[in-house]
């Protein structure tokens, strides 16, 4: 029961991390568009 318990935890820090690493990522890719779209005047 103990490592059932062990491996949920570990399963809900991973899809936590992962999620924050997700939005990061869009959040940078936002940024590069925005550099892309509008840095050609």
């Amino acid at each position: 029961m103990q490592l059932a318990i062990f491996a949920m935890r570990l399963l809900e820090v991973m899809f936590f991390v992962g999620l924050a690493g997700s939005t990061v990522v869009v959040l940078i890719s936002f940024v590069e568009d925005g550099k892309e779209l509008f840095g050609k005047d």
